[in-house]
């Protein structure tokens, strides 16, 4: 069954803000911690402005915490990078000013971009492997010189 062509799992209320929420994959503490947090500073359609060192700031954490978590943010289709310090979070979680702004931007979802279609947390897991493979397959391509390593100056 394609994604595209399955319906719902579950009847996902239209006028629920929170009924999104059910689709959040197995997501690692740090991700939870950061998507609650973008949750409560977006604007209204879910634009996040916010780069990951105030990210850090606000969540009382390390830079590199976030940079690390956000992976898993964007393979579970939570959370979109949009540019530098511009994230857009899934319109099935977002805040809108009115109903019928939600209930526009839900309509406007293809089939294929909603969280309620097919096997989520089984999407999930590919597309965060499917990062961490490009990533290591990245990281063996530079010359150690280039990953931080040391060099002898004798």
């Amino acid at each position: 069954m394609s994604i595209a062509s399955a319906a719902p799992r579950w009847p996902m209320p239209q006028d629920d803000p929170y009924a999104g929420l059910a689709y959040v994959p197995s997501l690692p503490p740090t991700g939870y911690k950061m998507l609650l947090y973008m949750l409560s500073q977006q604007q209204p359609g879910g634009l996040v402005r916010a780069t990951h060192e105030e990210l850090a700031t606000g969540l009382a954490l390390d830079r590199g915490v976030i940079s690390r978590a956000m992976p898993y943010l964007v393979a579970s289709r939570l959370v979109f990078v949009i540019g530098r310090g511009k994230l857009q979070i899934h319109p099935m979680l977002a805040r809108y000013l009115t109903q019928q702004d939600r209930r526009a931007a839900l309509a406007a979802l293809a089939p294929e971009d909603r969280l309620d279609v097919g096997h989520f947390e089984e999407e999930y897991e590919r597309r965060l492997a499917l990062y961490q493979e490009e990533k290591a397959r990245k990281k063996a391509s530079k010359p150690a010189a280039a990953r931080g390593h040391l060099r002898s100056v004798h």
